[in-house]
């Protein structure tokens, strides 16, 4: 076997193993929906008594705990979300979104007493961090296979 043979197998080896590590980093169908809700529910919460404000964070941590957990037990891994990639353009839209979405319903809430306002943004940030959570993994998992790895 020459030099340029071996070289071509083992990139091989890497191609089909990136393939199969992109395979392998589905999130469980359940997964991204849940995350939603958590994220919604902290915009959702601003329009509580602030008892139940208080009481929702260690729920929260409590979900993204159990959901961490839940994604290194069906998958293996774990990947840090503003990795580079395709997957930082999301992750930081995403924050940037759901960042600028709850600021401007506090805001409303407070300032301007629209009472409906943190119950309307939690359930679109639930809907956009469900769909960013699957833009997400479709963006990680094309990197895999365009041979950007972890």
């Amino acid at each position: 076997m020459t030099r340029d043979e071996d070289a071509l197998r083992m990139l091989a080896e890497v191609e089909a193993a990136n393939a199969d590590l992109a395979e392998r980093a589905k999130a469980p169908v359940w997964y991204h929906p849940a995350l939603g809700l958590l994220m919604g529910g902290l915009a959702a919460v601003e329009a509580a008594p602030l008892i139940w404000q208080y009481a929702y964070f260690p729920v929260f941590g409590l979900g993204i705990w159990l959901l961490v957990r839940a994604y290194i037990r069906k998958t293996g891994l774990w990947i840090y979300g503003f990795r580079a990639g395709r997957t930082r353009i999301v992750a930081l839209s995403l924050a940037l979104l759901c960042g600028g979405l709850a600021a401007m319903s506090g805001w409303l809430f407070h300032a301007r007493r629209v009472v409906y306002a943190p119950l309307l943004t939690g359930a679109v940030i639930a809907v956009a961090a469900t769909v960013g959570g699957l833009l997400w993994e479709a963006a990680f998992r094309a990197d895999l296979r365009d041979g950007r790895g972890l």
